[in-house]
């Protein structure tokens, strides 16, 4: 993974997990694995709190229910594309469950 340095792409998006579950592992799990596939750092926040969002353990720290507004942070030349797509996710989860 790059390091982010003073030149790289920093990105930000608010999404809002609408599955009735919220935040749970496999949810988190497929968020983390579509981070990985990108060269960036991206994180995930909720109020004061952030995780980093190629780790579903620390995904669910957030205490992410229903409802819950979060804001996906990203960071690298890759940052707007990992948070599109992370955000287009988390936002039609709910959809497909």
């Amino acid at each position: 993974m790059e390091n982010p340095s003073c030149n790289s792409v920093k990105i930000s998006r608010e999404v809002t997990i609408l599955n009735k579950r919220g935040l749970h592992l496999r949810f988190a799990g497929q968020i983390a694995r579509i981070a990985m596939g990108f060269p960036a750092v991206v994180k995930l926040r909720k109020n004061n709190h952030s995780a980093d969002a190629r780790s579903a353990l620390s995904l669910l720290t957030l205490e992410a229910t229903c409802g819950s507004r979060l804001t996906i942070q990203g960071e690298g030349d890759q940052a707007p594309a990992a948070v599109e797509a992370i955000g287009d996710f988390i936002e039609s989860y709910s959809v497909l469950r």
